[in-house]
């Protein structure tokens, strides 16, 4: 358990349905505090063991993330017991607030850049869960570091692999409309890029299996609407 001399928590940042993020120091470091929030329709054993876990999931994928050469924030310290991870804090902007003010040139770098760090993620068996242009953080010094692997999943399978790039798909569509057809060309290029040549065909897997995806997702829509 962390030691409360060793805690100021100066403000929160966010109240998200499953977490709060707050900013404050640890060690003198600028540090930002993720704790999962305990949920009241679930027993006090269950919410405690889900939240536990859920957070050693999340340190865990940042820290091999951080070691497969991914910028993400350093993890620094794990409380279980809180369900808190004490984590480097990153000075810089969203890329979802960057977009209007970028040109194309750097847009296509940055998204050729996420391209890679999500090939690596799936290459390695993970899977992130919400890739949005709101947990794209660009530096003042132009790096790109990618947040939030609240929803992380361990996976090999392509199925897993290519709904994650489906729902970064319909982000872009969504939130980056006029952007979406160049982001998401580079997107793809930064990901194949990343994989040998004896993994191309499962690479291609993953790609093409994104339309088997879409596909179902449209039916499920016309259903409902029935």
């Amino acid at each position: 358990m962390m030691s409360e001399t060793s805690i100021i928590k100066e403000k929160i940042l966010h109240k998200g349905a499953e977490a709060y993020l707050y900013l404050g120091t640890w060690f003198g470091k600028k540090v930002i505090f993720k704790q999962r929030i305990p949920k009241r329709y679930r027993t006090i054993e269950l919410d405690y063991q889900i939240r536990s876990k859920r957070t050693i999931n999340e340190a865990r994928a940042l820290i091999k993330a951080k070691n497969y050469g991914i910028n993400v924030p350093i993890v620094y310290e794990i409380d279980p017991n809180t369900a808190t991870i004490v984590m480097q804090y990153i000075e810089g902007e969203k890329l979802k607030d960057l977009m209007t003010k970028m040109n194309e040139e750097k847009k296509i770098e940055i998204f050729r850049t996420l391209g890679k760090y999500i090939a690596i993620l799936h290459d390695n068996g993970h899977i992130h869960g919400d890739i949005t242009t709101s947990n794209i953080i660009v530096t003042r010094n132009q790096n790109i570091v990618l947040i939030d692997f609240g929803l992380h999943e361990n996976s090999e399978t392509i199925e897993d692999k290519s709904v994650d790039l489906h729902l970064f798909k319909r982000v872009l569509i969504s939130s980056h409309g006029e952007d979406y057809k160049i982001c998401y060309e580079a997107f793809l290029e930064g990901y194949i890029s990343q994989y040998d040549d004896d993994k191309k065909n499962l690479c291609e897997e993953i790609i093409e299996n994104i339309n088997i995806v879409e596909s179902r997702g449209r039916y499920v829509k016309q259903e409902d609407r029935k």
